[in-house]
């Protein structure tokens, strides 16, 4: 009896792709049908809405938005607070202090300081927070404040590695800019003062053994990108001026210390012996970010004055792993480990390392970012609220 019931439920269980894909063929013919009646009957259409129809359709989870967010944490929009999750802690960062949260929003820990624009920032093992044209910065564990420095000249930017090397870049008199680097418990590594170009900021790459200080060459007959490579003792041994004319703000550092740099026009990826390994070009770039440290995700436009997004995944070899038209603006992207979260402004498209949709999560306000405590669990950020969601 149990051998007849197994072999019913394979049975019943083979039919059902068949089953799926006739209903699929069905909508794709039903909406190609439906798109060439409304061409002859000569009404205007958005083909981008249709794409955007069918996407949604395919790829629609069934998921209210009740049924995914765990829990509303509010806030004053006023206080113009920048966000971050750090462990299991989601902190809140304003001109007036530092404030570390559970889920739920119950207070953990508390710094007050007044800080002029905080900008938080972390890759897992500390937590920064530096004061962007102030003088300070602050570093923190989940217990609270670990270490601080003070600076002789207005902040211009930070950054903090995987393995917790900060570099902070702030101003200098008679200079155009000094990058230090300090250790992850807080001692002066090097300091390096820049004289030919503007620098705006540095980083210590995943390996922990170079860092990449990235400026602005003026000298030229427009500003371009300046990158330099220097040991971490501050001995430069490589530089790269990776396109005449152009200034590619981003950089994207993976572990093997490769790197993507991009503007809003095109994404160039270079080894980790700094040899250019491909260019893609495109009329505008929304976004990127990099999964499992092994593929590239980014919102592009190839149509001009278009605002819907193509999502493209782009492996190190230059390969287009997947695209599709989102038939939406993207406003950022935000990534983790295998999972992506897409920003349209009231939706986020939560995606696995293939490009496929895992959830939808709509809100009723503006989302402005997105933050991951796992792959399983995100904080997204809107106009007067964080909401704590789940995504698997």
């Amino acid at each position: 009896m149990n051998t007849t019931d197994e072999r019913a439920t394979v049975r019943e269980g083979s039919k059902k792709p068949k089953v799926i894909l006739f209903i699929l063929l069905f909508i794709a013919v039903l909406l190609t049908a439906f798109t060439a009646y409304l061409r002859n009957s000569d009404i205007n259409i958005d083909e981008n809405y249709i794409k955007k129809l069918f996407y949604d359709t395919l790829h629609k989870k069934g998921v209210d938005e009740e049924d995914i967010k765990l829990w509303e944490i509010e806030y004053e929009a006023k206080e113009r607070p920048d966000f971050a999750v750090y462990k299991d802690l989601l902190v809140k960062c304003t001109i007036y202090g530092i404030t570390a949260m559970d889920k739920k929003g119950n207070e953990q820990w508390s710094i007050t300081v007044k800080m002029n624009e905080p900008m938080l920032k972390t890759k897992g093992q500390n937590l920064l927070v530096a004061d962007i044209g102030g003088r300070q910065a602050f570093v923190m564990d989940t217990k609270g404040l670990k270490w601080e420095e003070t600076f002789e000249g207005d902040i211009i930017n930070a950054d903090i590695n995987q393995k917790g090397f900060i570099t902070v870049v702030h101003e200098l008199e008679k200079y155009k800019g000094i990058v230090k680097v300090f250790s992850p418990e807080g001692q002066e590594i090097f300091r390096r003062s820049i004289i030919d170009t503007f620098v705006f900021s540095s980083e210590v790459l995943p390996s922990g053994e170079t860092v990449i200080i990235h400026s602005i060459d003026v000298s030229g007959m427009s500003a371009a990108s300046y990158i330099e490579f220097t040991d971490l003792l501050g001995n430069p041994f490589a530089a790269l001026s990776p396109c005449e004319n152009h200034v590619y703000p981003f950089v994207w550092a993976l572990e093997d210390d490769s790197f993507a740099i991009v503007n809003d026009t095109s994404i160039i990826y270079f080894d980790k012996n700094r040899s250019e390994v491909w260019k893609k070009e495109y009329k505008r770039v929304y976004s990127t970010g990099v999964i499992d440290d092994r593929v590239f995700i980014a919102a592009v436009s190839s149509v001009e004055g278009a605002n819907a997004c193509k999502i493209v995944l782009i492996n190190k070899a230059g390969n287009i792993v997947k695209d599709y038209q989102l038939g939406e603006e993207v406003y950022n992207i935000s990534t983790y480990h295998d999972t992506a979260a897409i920003n349209t402004g009231r939706e986020v498209h939560f995606v696995n390392g293939r490009g496929d949709l895992i959830v939808k999560y709509s809100s009723i306000s503006d989302v402005e970012e997105v933050h991951f405590f796992s792959k399983n669990e995100a904080a997204v950020v809107t106009k007067n609220s964080v909401d704590i969601v789940r995504i698997r």
